[in-house]
């Protein structure tokens, strides 16, 4: 690693032979706007080739031997069976960064099956300079590999947008204002290697490694900013790689259900709102360690069946306000009634009210610092 390196971008790899090319030249040549070429000597990527039975690591040599300017690493492993994951690969190549990377250093992920855009580096770079600890890229999927899909990946892309212009019209945040996007996963998320230690780095788990690192950083209060500038292009291929919870396992079950004539049930308006006002709340009482005389909040212990000292307990006892908000948002994640209505009804009845809340005159963003109502400790 030079001296002016500062990102290392990370890539698990497991016979990509075919695709990896492609993934690489993306990063090779990455602009700013003006379309100045960034210096490669300013990242490095790290290739790992991890329980590969094609020439995905020769490859990959082949492509870094070819372009002598580029900083890339190509580190062939083989992880025993019984404990190989995506997870496991992506936290060996987590600890290889942070050993690799000044105190001030950025770790990047992306996916050997995944082309970033030639500006994906200039705006990463651009938001972290902004002061952001962590960033989460817009991820798009090109179809290529597979039909049926569609139409149900594109109403839950438009679904996650109206929510999150929602939430930022309800709780702004001055870190991570509108237009933001709502994704930060494995093909593209940025970290600053003092925020990566203290939320304890990438969870070495068999699936949602990416999901888990965020809920991490969540639980110290550590923001997630969505820049829509920031564009990665994925597959949309067929896989059995990962064993549990992956986005092909997704696109499975929205091509059943499109065949079967079936509707995804998701939170509508009504409760997507009580959500964001019962996160307010809750980081207020954090923070005034009670519950006051908060309507939502005794809302929410109703609607949870919670007795009003139950809540004040949590309130009390959580040590951060993320950890508090994650508590309970994952408990009415789990709760069946709190999905209530199909796509294409709370599609319409988001856009109707986000728009009506457009021509509203907005609320100014929180001067406090993103995802607290007071600073929250330095990283």
């Amino acid at each position: 690693m030079g001296p002016d390196c500062s990102y290392c971008i990370t890539i698990p790899a497991k016979d990509e032979a075919g695709g990896i090319v492609a993934t690489l030249r993306a990063l090779h040549l990455q602009y700013d706007p003006a379309g100045r070429r960034i210096p490669p000597t300013h990242y490095e990527v790290i290739v790992l080739a991890n329980n590969c039975s094609d020439r995905t690591a020769a490859v990959a040599r082949s492509y870094g031997s070819q372009h002598p300017d580029f900083g890339l690493h190509v580190i062939e492993v083989d992880i025993p069976r019984d404990v190989a994951s995506v997870g496991v690969a992506r936290r060996l190549l987590g600890d290889l960064a942070v050993a690799r990377l000044p105190p001030d250093g950025i770790i990047c992920t992306t996916d050997a099956d995944s082309t970033v855009d030639r500006h994906w580096l200039y705006y990463t770079e651009q938001a972290l300079a902004r002061g952001a600890q962590a960033v989460g890229g817009r991820i798009m999927v090109r179809q290529r590999a597979r039909e049926g899909y569609r139409k149900i990946y594109l109403q839950d892309v438009t679904y996650r947008m109206l929510q999150t212009r929602l939430e930022s019209s309800i709780d702004p945040c001055t870190q991570d204002p509108w237009p933001r996007h709502f994704q930060h996963f494995g093909p593209s998320i940025a970290v600053r290697k003092a925020a990566y230690l203290a939320c304890g780095g990438m969870p070495a788990a068999r699936c949602i490694e990416d999901i888990q690192l965020v809920w991490a950083m969540e639980r110290i209060d550590i923001q997630v900013v969505h820049d829509p500038r920031i564009k990665v292009y994925t597959s949309d291929r067929e896989s059995d790689r990962i064993d549990g919870i992956a986005f092909s396992h997704t696109l499975d079950e929205w091509v059943k259900m499109e065949n079967e004539g079936r509707k995804p049930v998701v939170w509508g308006l009504r409760h997507c709102i009580m959500l964001y006002k019962w996160k307010v709340a809750l980081r207020r009482a954090f923070y005034e360690r009670r519950i006051g005389h908060s309507p939502a909040l005794f809302e929410l212990a109703n609607y949870l069946g919670m007795s009003f000292q139950e809540l004040e307990k949590r309130i009390v006892g959580a040590q951060t306000a993320g950890q508090l908000y994650q508590e309970f948002r994952h408990i009415l994640e789990r709760t069946h009634e709190f999905s209530d209505a199909p796509f294409e009804q709370a599609v319409r009845e988001l856009r109707r009210f986000t728009r009506s809340m457009h021509l509203r005159p907005r609320p100014s963003a929180s001067k406090r610092r993103a995802g607290s109502d007071r600073p929250a400790h330095s990283v």
